[in-house]
């Protein structure tokens, strides 16, 4: 078991992208600028489809159930929405997490997913193989029209989670096993560099979490262990250079296990710095989107799909002392 840092605020940093059931990745749209508005009460949620219009759904009109949720930021509020409809060619769903400053609304963070079941004709445990997935991390701090100011000089320290769908098929299996995943990310900025680099797992362990997807979808719980759990894997980003909108996007991922012997190994992650800054002038937070996949020597192949927000020293809860 590898020591530090706790995982912290899973909830906030999941999706559920591209669990597709014959091995290979559903339709995975990327997520747009701005997906989610939300005033203190009303929630919306705005996304682009494949074809080019947008699906909107909001609170008011599509809410199937909400409930309350405990935010990591100061002063925050959070709740939970599940957002549907449905139509003669299939269901649209949306699930997100909000945290809001309870004396500023504007100043929101969202985190969630859309999917579009085509050709369903029942809300009772969807299935996500093959469906159209978009999933998203959002609120104004994050949004490139408004960049941060980036400090010219010096570095700052990440630290935060990332959460997602771990794909493993085992040598000889026709069909990969898909678990949701929740882990510890860190992320160190070089200022002076004007670059960024990050790994998932290498502080504690990635572990199964089965909740977002249990209980939107109404899978079963208590399925047991998977037989190849995803314990023990490091993926690393390596230096990325930071854009003047304050985002980055980079393609140069490793894998790593200290048991597997992991042949081959690549990915991608993008993400944006917050404009909102900490005391030192660095941004607040920063959060992103991020995939690794990987092959090993007997034949064995997986993935991780995820997303993750990871947060400035200021706003990282104290730490018991040891």
């Amino acid at each position: 078991m590898k020591s530090g840092l706790a995982v912290m605020c899973l909830a906030f940093a999941f999706v559920l992208a591209a669990c597709a059931g014959g091995g290979d990745m559903a339709d995975t749209v990327p997520a747009a600028p701005r997906v989610t508005d939300f005033d203190g009460e009303v929630l919306r949620v705005s996304v682009p489809r494949p074809d080019g219009g947008r699906d909107n759904l909001n609170s008011l009109r599509d809410e199937w159930y909400s409930w309350s949720w405990f935010p990591f930021m100061p002063n925050h509020a959070g709740r939970r929405w599940t957002l549907g409809k449905t139509d003669g060619d299939g269901v649209t769903l949306a699930y997100a997490l909000i945290s809001w400053d309870n004396d500023d609304p504007s100043d929101y963070l969202s985190a969630g997913f859309w999917m579009r079941f085509d050709g369903a004709t029942t809300t009772r445990r969807l299935d996500p193989a093959g469906a159209t997935i978009v999933p998203f991390v959002d609120g104004p701090e994050l949004d490139p029209a408004g960049p941060p100011e980036l400090p010219l000089t010096g570095a700052a320290s990440y630290a935060g989670s990332a959460g997602g769908v771990y794909r493993y098929r085992a040598p000889g299996a026709v069909e990969p096993v898909a678990e949701e995943f929740a882990a510890a990310m860190t992320l160190q900025a070089d200022f002076a560099a004007g670059a960024v680099a990050g790994c998932i797992g290498c502080v504690g362990d990635i572990a199964l979490e089965r909740e977002h997807l249990y209980a939107i979808l109404g899978w079963r719980r208590g399925q047991g262990e998977t037989e190849h759990p995803p314990a023990g894997y490091e993926i690393r980003f390596a230096l990325t250079p930071i854009g003047e909108a304050g985002g980055f996007e980079g393609e140069r991922v490793s894998v790593a296990h200290p048991d597997r012997d992991v042949t081959r190994s690549g990915g991608s992650w993008s993400g944006q710095f917050s404009s909102r800054p900490a005391a030192d002038g660095a941004p607040r937070l920063v959060a992103g989107q991020a995939r690794a996949d990987f092959a090993e020597a007997d034949g064995a192949e997986g993935s991780f799909d995820a997303i993750f927000t990871t947060l400035h020293p200021e706003l990282l809860p104290a730490q018991p002392e040891e």
